[in-house]
């Protein structure tokens, strides 16, 4: 059994989202752009500065997928039995959250029922800052059961359908899903994604492909530019080849895994027996706390400097990405609230470095 989380970086589609631990403060407002000091020209190089303050989100919208065929029934009671370490960064605040649960396993030909959230017990379908007990809540409709068929088991469908026709005016979802907030996608499952697939037993998927997901993702769901508002992340079966437990197995989770790669996603193996410190830091991370600062020009990699609120942090805290031309930390070190982030760098075209469509630069 595999218990380790996986952040994995795709090429092309790379953007990595920054997640902290919470700071005491209630503050919640949107992500501001860095302060640039543009250094005068001098007869040495240049060194430029950006500096990032880490802030939450005013509103966050979240997305569980859980897969619920009849293999699914233990991790269903992991999730909810986790889901107080999720929500803990979101109660209590001024944070405008909707927390919404679809089923993944799907019902060949009816695209009509694809993606409907499940209803709480008052008729809503989505918890939110006004809902009385909201863990209990999650446990009602997280625990989707395990009637599914098994034939057409597509987060990816679920997802897009819920994010899309589902929530046009008239159509169950309406609402639930804001442009404007942060969005969280978590998809559950312990197979493949059947995007592809006739349906195990003849019937008929035709769901979205992971090729067509990624850039709907990136691109289409908020507009080109705003990708920092997005997370994606699969609880799924580890690569290579899957993974087990006394009790259950998973197969590799291919097509979610395609995503995964191609938008910067997280990654949690479903047969991890653990899922508190996860879902801790994915609540944090759906709060709208960065790991990822991207900066305003090209640096020369070996004269990057970092800090922290002033301090330099720990070898290995941070790494710089010329794909994404950002500073990326991993969930466990990513700075927290409030905290100032400060890079200092000298200017790659200082020495006539030309940067390459993939980031990449040659002297």
């Amino acid at each position: 059994m595999r218990r380790d989380r996986w952040i994995v970086a795709g090429c092309g589609f790379v953007l990595l989202l920054a997640l902290a631990s919470c700071s005491e403060t209630q503050l919640r407002t949107i992500y501001e752009e860095p302060t640039i000091y543009d250094q005068p020209d001098a007869l040495g190089p240049t060194i430029w500065t950006d500096e990032f303050q880490q802030r939450t989100v005013e509103a966050s919208d979240i997305l569980f997928v859980v897969d619920d065929s009849c293999s699914m029934e233990d991790e269903q009671e992991e999730l909810a039995a986790n889901f107080d370490n999720f929500i803990q960064s979101f109660v209590g605040t001024n944070l405008d959250y909707h927390i919404g649960v679809a089923r993944g396993d799907l019902e060949p030909g009816a695209a009509e029922e694809w993606g409907v959230l499940e209803q709480l017990s008052d008729g809503t379908r989505w918890i939110d800052a006004s809902t009385a007990d909201p863990v209990s809540a999650f446990n009602d409709i997280a625990n989707v059961g395990s009637s599914g068929s098994g034939e057409c088991e597509m987060g990816l469908q679920s997802s897009f359908a819920a994010l899309t026709y589902q929530s046009n005016p008239g159509r169950p979802n309406e609402g639930f899903y804001r442009e404007d907030a942060m969005l969280t996608l978590v998809l559950i499952s312990d197979e493949i994604d059947h995007w592809d697939a006739g349906g195990l037993f003849g019937g008929n998927c035709n769901g979205i492909s992971p090729t067509e997901y990624i850039p709907w993702f990136l691109y289409s769901l908020k507009g080109s530019g705003n990708q920092d508002k997005l997370i994606f992340t699969a609880i799924v079966g580890d690569r290579p080849g899957g993974c087990s437990t006394n009790d259950d197995s998973a197969a590799e989770g291919e097509g979610y895994w395609d995503v995964i790669d191609g938008v910067g996603g997280n990654f949690l193996s479903v047969c991890s027996d653990d899922w508190s410190g996860f879902l801790t830091e994915l609540g944090y991370e759906a709060a709208g706390l960065k790991r990822s600062f991207h900066l305003r020009r090209i640096p020369i990699a070996e004269t990057i400097s970092v800090t922290i609120d002033g301090e330099e942090p720990a070898a290995g805290v941070w790494s710089y990405s010329p794909v994404t031309n950002s500073i990326d930390f991993p969930i466990e070190h990513v700075p927290d609230e409030l905290a100032m982030v400060t890079v200092t760098y000298q200017l790659a075209e200082d020495t006539g470095t030309v940067v390459s469509e993939t980031g990449e630069s040659d002297e």
